[in-house]
């Protein structure tokens, strides 16, 4: 029984990590049609998302996320750039956050809270 839970432990420790982004600095690609939930908590990475995310939060600092769609974007961190092609909302409660979107995913304009400091959201058109 100790085996098989600590197999459980480690396959669950796994499936958690393969959707977090604890680094700094990197560049990578993650696609949300395999893993639709991502956590941003490193600083200063390059994070291009394919497909449409069910949620993506950005706590860490500085990152630069190229966004296709994405239903909810959290920018919890401080200095985040997001790009984001097609979204349904948006929440920045960091502060200095830049957020630019073109669509909403439902063809309505994103809801957007901004309960941070200095954060700038809006359409790119």
């Amino acid at each position: 029984m100790k085996r098989f839970t600590v197999l459980l432990v480690l396959a669950l420790a796994g499936t958690a990590a393969a959707n977090s982004y604890l680094d700094n600095n990197k560049t990578v690609t993650h696609d949300c049609a395999k893993d639709p939930e991502a956590a941003v908590e490193g600083n200063a990475n390059t994070i291009t998302f394919t497909g449409t995310c069910e949620r993506i939060s950005a706590d860490g600092n500085e990152n630069t996320l190229k966004i296709e769609s994405v239903k909810v974007l959290d920018l919890r961190g401080n200095k985040n750039t997001a790009v984001v092609g097609a979204v349904d909302a948006i929440h920045a409660s960091g502060n200095d956050n830049k957020a630019t979107w073109t669509k909403g995913i439902t063809g309505k304009k994103p809801k957007v809270a901004s309960p941070g400091s200095r954060n700038k959201i809006g359409s790119a058109k």
